[in-house]
């Protein structure tokens, strides 16, 4: 390996601290003008002021779109953890002829942009209205990639876990089912929070979607914030957006404090 000392390594640090302004920058843009005490957006800030926070969390639109994500959010966060968890099961624990292609079905959705697949699905319910307009048909959509992350997750984590140790739970009287539970279930503690945790921020934060297959009446946020932007593009766009960046900031630290403990 290349000593961090060496000419390439100091490179390689150049080139890591780069990469992280390249990520991070545009956040920190958000979240410094999101400060700003004019009525506009700017940066560097002008001032210092909360007024804007203040006026996000005084709005009605913000405060019900947030309610309508966090719903959404956390339904898809739970379906996609039961329907890709027993998947996962499914695939690592059952040799079956096609579970190598059937797995690549699964996880196929991710490598598809999300504006094909709004469009796709747009066409599909307006071909065959099983559900209606909102939160049902919002919910159904993101499972199409929640599912696919939970799977991407939990195989790993898994493969990981000896099948041994549950079959010695069964040789020593528990059924099939409670040997999963309190043999294997626990072993998988870390995975499930982390792929619950990134089904939510997904969900939570999709906008593709929500704009094609959302209702006006259900809007989530990340539906609301686009129209707060295309219409007047003030300092509480930022403000909200940057609470947003928060939010997902402390799931996955929470999550991470969890796995390593």
């Amino acid at each position: 390996m290349t000593s961090l000392r060496s000419p390439l390594g100091w490179v390689l640090r150049a080139l890591a601290l780069l990469g992280f302004i390249y990520l991070l920058g545009p956040l920190l843009v958000i979240v410094a003008a999101s400060f700003s005490d004019t009525g506009y957006l700017a940066f560097p800030p002008q001032g210092f002021s909360l007024r804007w926070y203040q006026a996000a969390l005084a709005d009605a639109r913000y405060l019900n779109g947030f309610f309508v994500s966090l719903r959404l959010a956390a339904m898809v966060a739970a379906l996609s953890l039961l329907v890709g968890t027993a998947a996962a099961v499914a695939l690592t624990r059952f040799a079956f002829p096609g579970s190598v292609l059937l797995e690549a079905l699964f996880l196929s959705p991710l490598v598809l942009p999300a504006l094909v697949l709004a469009v796709a699905l747009t066409l599909f319910f307006a071909a065959n209205p099983i559900a209606p307009p909102g939160m049902t048909r919002l919910v159904v959509s993101h499972l199409l990639v929640g599912v696919p992350m939970v799977l991407r997750v939990m195989l790993p984590v898994l493969r990981r876990v000896d099948p041994a140790i549950e079959e010695a739970a069964r040789n020593l009287g528990a059924s099939p089912v409670k040997a999963f539970l309190l043999v294997t279930l626990p072993a998988l503690r870390p995975g499930l929070v982390a792929a619950a945790a990134l089904a939510f921020i997904f969900s939570f934060d999709e906008v593709e979607m929500a704009l094609f297959l959302g209702s006006v009446r259900d809007a989530p946020l990340t539906v609301v914030l686009y129209g707060a932007a295309q219409m007047q593009m003030d300092p509480t766009v930022a403000a909200v957006s940057s609470l947003l960046i928060l939010l997902a900031l402390l799931l996955m630290v929470a999550q991470q404090v969890y796995a390593n403990r």
